[in-house]
């Protein structure tokens, strides 16, 4: 499934790969951020067809 990134418009398959290449985020603040809220980046990314 693809996924466009709201933040910098780019299309990727991978939506955590995609944070932590693109975006720098650390694999520890991800799985933090998703045991805390599992809907943490719904919003932030769009599902294309």
């Amino acid at each position: 499934m693809k996924y466009m990134c709201r933040t910098c418009k780019k299309k990727c398959d991978n939506i955590l790969k995609h944070l932590m290449t693109v975006h720098r985020f650390s694999k520890t603040t991800i799985e933090s951020q998703l045991q805390t809220n599992p809907d943490s980046y719904k919003n932030a990314f769009v599902k294309l067809e």
